[in-house]
């Protein structure tokens, strides 16, 4: 009974990581996220919070006009100007075009709303938040952060849609 436990347990994990490889080579990662992850941390309120790991970014569709949130990783100093969200998926995801063409977005993060402008996306290279070793590998990785400086900040929270 055990090994038979045992090998159901492998093949799951082989089946797991064989999807996985798939849709990560397909591209299919992102949309997983964008359309199922997402929804799921914003309609459960994970995202925003006092001591969530995630922010939630408001930004304006490009086309439609239509305000969207998304949860976010950010990293943020509390005496600097600027925050930096790391472009997991690189810049041609939406949200990020949407913010780099209304040049200015909102953030949700710990209690606290940003309003931000002037969005640039830059290399890891000029990150000052990231140490330097971090810097010069997550370069050869080609990975890049959105800078965008800090209008205000005032206590509070974004108006969500009820989940």
């Amino acid at each position: 009974m055990r090994r038979r436990l045992g090998l159901l347990a492998l093949s799951a994990l082989a089946l797991a990581a064989i999807w996985f490889e798939r849709t990560r080579r397909r591209g299919d990662l992102p949309h997983l996220v964008t359309h199922r992850f997402n929804p799921l941390v914003m309609s459960m309120g994970l995202a925003g919070g006092r001591v969530s790991p995630w922010a939630v970014l408001e930004h304006v569709g490009r086309t439609t006009g239509t305000v969207y949130h998304t949860p976010i990783s950010v990293i943020a100093s509390r005496g600097s100007d600027d925050v930096y969200i790391r472009l997991s998926y690189g810049s041609d995801v939406q949200w990020v075009k949407n913010v780099l063409a209304a040049g200015r977005c909102r953030l949700q993060q710990h209690g606290t709303l940003f309003d931000l402008d002037e969005p640039a996306v830059i290399p890891a290279s000029e990150n000052p938040l990231v140490p330097p070793r971090v810097r010069r590998a997550l370069d050869r990785a080609g990975r890049s952060y959105l800078r965008l400086r800090v209008v205000s900040r005032t206590p509070g929270t974004l108006d969500l849609p009820p989940a």
